[in-house]
């Protein structure tokens, strides 16, 4: 399934074949684990957002690393690399100005991806 964001040109594709795997085809499984990333993650991210903007690059290193397993559970294979660079970056203290605008791009798509999750979670819940 493909999201385009109007908010930048990063197109991901979200697929959530994983997700579907780990909660064995329990439907309300997979609510709950996507109800679990929308309350946990926009935290997270707006956490990893002041870090880079302090240059706190070892809480960096430590929020981005929380948030990846997070990003491949609900498939966004593209965003869950994106956040492995930053992290590495952060931790190495390498490409410290790559990690901006890397973030930026990330944190613009992520609006996009916690909508169209609140809508999956939704449509499954009618189905329950």
């Amino acid at each position: 399934m493909s999201i385009d964001s109007s908010h930048n040109n990063a197109d991901f594709e979200l697929d959530l074949t994983y997700l579907r795997g780990i909660a064995s085809g329990s439907t309300e499984f997979m609510i709950d684990l996507i109800d679990l990333f929308l309350s946990q993650i926009p935290d997270y991210f707006e956490k990893l957002d002041q870090f880079i903007k302090d240059k706190n690059w070892a809480d960096a290193a430590e929020i981005a690393h929380k948030i990846k397993p997070s990003l491949t559970f609900m498939g966004v294979q593209s965003a869950m690399e994106s956040m492995a660079e930053i992290e590495m970056n952060a931790r190495n203290l390498e490409n410290l100005d790559a990690i901006p605008p890397s973030f930026k791009i990330l944190k613009d798509m992520s609006k996009t991806l916690f909508v169209k999750l609140a809508i999956i979670k939704s449509e499954l819940e009618k189905s329950v």
